[in-house]
This record gives C-alpha cells, structure tokens and sequence, in this order.
C-alpha cells in the first residue's frame, strides 16, 4: 500500500494556506491541526469532503489522536479508500471490491 496520504505528504499550514480539511470545513487552520500533514490546500479539500460525508470530521480526528504518528500516514490512506468505497458502495465499502476480486479468482481458477 502507497504510504502517501490522498492530499500529500508533509503538508502544512507554513505555506499560508489553510490545509484541505480548514478548507473544507471554512475554518482557521492552527499550527497543530491534526488534519494538516495529510490533506494538503490543494487536492486535500476534496479528498477530505468525501472523509467528512462519510465519517464525519470529530470523529477521524479522535481516530487519528489515538494511533501513533508513524501509523497515522497509513490510517488517512485507508480511511480515505474506505471513504471512497462507501460512497460507491454504502452496504458493503470496500469489502464489495474483495467479493470482486475473489468471483474474479474463482473464474480464472476454473479455466
């Protein structure tokens, strides 16, 4: 799995914009914002939406208090895959990919 978060690596708000969840979420981005380092000003905006539509912006942001800083690079990419996937597939996410995948295997085994 790539390491890079959806809205880039190492964003700050050092480069005077507010990172992509402030953005999103119209608000002033602080110095330690939680969200800063993984949803940059640029793409992270709409990566963040579609985090927010389906998880809600309190809640990933006590998920992300509560894993490490090394593992959180790794939680903003699944949480924003599954994000995406729930909104493609709300019953399922993205376990509907996983069924695909394995109807896939089970036609290529009986070739």
């Amino acid at each position: 799995m790539s390491t890079n978060p959806p809205g880039g690596a190492g964003s700050s708000t050092g480069g005077g914009g507010p990172c992509g969840a402030c953005k999103f979420l119209r608000r002033k981005c602080v110095a330690d914002c939680i969200f800063a380092p993984y949803f940059d000003s640029e793409q992270g905006a709409s990566h963040f939406a579609t985090v927010h539509k389906v998880f809600g912006a309190s809640n990933v942001s006590k998920l992300l208090l509560n894993i490490p800083v090394h593992k959180r690079v790794d939680a903003v990419v699944t949480i924003c895959y599954e994000a995406q996937a729930r909104l493609r597939d709300p019953v399922y996410g993205c376990v509907a990919h996983l069924f695909s995948l394995q109807q896939q295997v089970r036609t290529h085994d009986t070739y």
